[in-house]
């Protein structure tokens, strides 16, 4: 019994190892099937990455021309508003300062010249019917 527990021992000692030489051959042959498909299949992966980056950068370029438009807009919007508001506070400074000295306004003098039109037609109609009244010699 000893003899054949002895040859077992062997058969048990020897049996990992040559496992371990297959697992690593199977290891080295798959690192070398890895890098050849690689190398053939390298230059499609590369097309590929190329043509998914391509399609990414044209996404993002619209995307970022829609954010810059939106973005310039609202400047635009804002600057208007802000010289508005300035051009308003600027008339409402020199009207003031105009009506303190006293000066008329471009308002009043509108107003003064529609008043002078209507005077002006009235005087028009008078001397009409008086020259119409008018005995003629």
């Amino acid at each position: 019994m000893s003899g054949s527990k002895k040859a077992g021992d062997k058969k048990l000692k020897l049996s990992p190892t040559k496992d371990l030489r297959k697992y690593t051959q199977q290891i080295w042959l798959a690192g070398l099937g890895a890098f050849s498909r690689a190398e053939e299949e390298g230059g499609k992966l590369f097309d590929n990455l190329v043509k998914v980056g391509e399609d990414l950068e044209s996404k993002t370029r619209e995307i970022a021309d829609t954010a810059v438009g939106e973005v310039r807009g609202r400047m635009l919007e804002k600057a208007t508003d802000t010289r508005e508001r300035v051009e308003k506070a600027f008339d409402d400074r020199i009207t003031n300062a105009l009506t303190r000295l006293g000066l008329p306004s471009q308002r009043d003098l509108d107003q003064i010249n529609r008043r002078l039109d209507v005077l002006t037609e009235m005087l028009q109609e008078v001397q009409e019917q008086l020259r119409s009244d008018r005995p003629r010699k």
